[in-house]
């Protein structure tokens, strides 16, 4: 039996003040607050994702033409009443849901500039009557 190498993890995000960064994804966001160490890192927690919070004095995400190389997402059960809620708890959406074929997705940010997104999969499309040849 093969051994399984990876056994869990977590995404660090760079924040430039970590008791500002707990205030929005506990209170904005609705994410559990977990282990502090010192008073520049904490951990929040949503099902199935832990986010470390460093306090750091490197920027957080690149903003303007820098590429991103990565964002995080959040999988909710009815996007515009997830969006309708933060909107209500301060957080500011970019203007347009965007629709794919499997998704719908709703793009802001942390108060950093992290890119973050909400995720709504669509209902299951019924599938196609065969045509006999």
């Amino acid at each position: 039996m093969a051994m399984k190498l990876i056994q869990g993890g977590k995404v660090t995000v760079m924040v430039a003040n970590v008791e500002r960064a707990v205030r929005f994804y506990t209170q904005a966001l609705g994410l559990t607050l977990g282990s502090r160490q010192g008073d520049r890192y904490a951990e929040v927690a949503a099902p199935g994702l832990t986010l470390a919070l460093l306090e750091s004095e490197l920027p957080a995400a690149p903003r303007g033409p820098v590429p991103v190389h990565c964002s995080i997402g959040f999988q909710v059960e009815r996007l515009e009443g997830a969006m309708l809620v933060l909107h209500e708890r301060g957080v500011r959406f970019a203007p347009d849901v965007a629709e794919g074929e499997r998704e719908r997705i709703a793009y802001f940010t942390d108060d950093d500039g992290t890119p973050l997104f909400l995720t709504e999969e669509k209902a299951s499309a019924p599938p196609s009557p065969v045509n006999p040849a």
